[in-house]
């Protein structure tokens, strides 16, 4: 008889709760599904879940130690570095394998953008370019960029940041995705918005930046951080095919 395959998912994209959700049909797997925490109405898959920090590295080595996983799944935001990271050097640590569902890099083609390595080099092209900014950077960031001066900010975000300077100079909505053409289009519009600003998540390309385009407003892209460690993989079909070979599974996508 077969013994239980224990995954942990460490969630954070969309495709995360894709597979989380194919593997919980599967007999004889067992899925932790982990998130951050911090989303207070996450929209989460069917398994078990577990929410909040690990307590860094070693927290984490003892979590996967003490409950026996036989496989890691990080499934984190392509900006997640630290938890990615930790995830590489527990698995190694505890000799679990681990895996990386990756998200692709968007790529300029009839759209274009100005590159940034960073958020700090972010910051530094923002001073250059238009004074009414619609930032879609994530709670990162967000300090150092509204105390740029001559700058106004439309921030949109999941739910409300823990703190933020006192300035009139922003104003947040609070919204969750996937948002259509001609919302952006009509947002953008409303807002007068001459600059974007966002991070280069990968994936769905996003309305935002087609609207933007349409609407002849510069785009400031902050692209993805070093290539991840470990054995990388970049869809949902590419890590099923992946688990049926180790586990022989023979399981497919309805």
């Amino acid at each position: 008889m077969r013994k239980i395959i224990k995954i942990l998912i460490l969630g954070g994209i969309h495709e995360a709760k894709r597979l989380a959700a194919e593997l919980t049909t599967l007999p004889k797997v067992e899925i932790v599904y982990s998130l951050a925490g911090k989303t207070l109405n996450p929209n989460i898959p069917d398994c078990k879940i577990r929410t909040g920090g690990f307590g860094g590295e070693n927290g984490l080595s003892s979590y996967i130690k003490n409950l026996k996983f036989d496989l890691v799944i990080d499934a984190t935001h392509p900006f997640a570095t630290q938890i990615a990271s930790n995830a590489y050097i527990s698995c190694k640590k505890t000799n679990t394998t681990y895996i990386k569902l990756c998200r692709k890099p968007w790529k300029p083609g009839i759209i274009t953008w100005q590159s940034a390595k960073n958020f700090e080099d972010a910051k530094k092209k923002l001073m250059r370019m238009g004074s009414r900014v619609f930032l879609t950077s994530g709670t990162k960031g967000i300090q150092n960029f509204i105390l740029l001066e001559n700058k106004w900010f439309l921030i949109r975000l999941i739910e409300w940041p823990s703190s933020l300077p006192s300035l009139e100079n922003f104003e947040i909505i609070l919204d969750r995705g996937p948002f259509g053409h001609l919302k952006e289009l009509e947002l953008l519009e409303n807002h007068r918005i001459n600059t974007i600003v966002t991070k280069n998540s990968g994936g769905i390309f996003p309305a935002k930046l087609e609207a933007s385009h349409k609407l002849g407003i510069p785009i400031l892209m902050i692209e993805q951080p070093a290539r991840p460690r470990g054995t990388l993989l970049y869809s949902l079909e590419e890590t099923i095919n992946w688990l049926n070979k180790r586990f022989n599974l023979n399981h497919t996508i309805d």
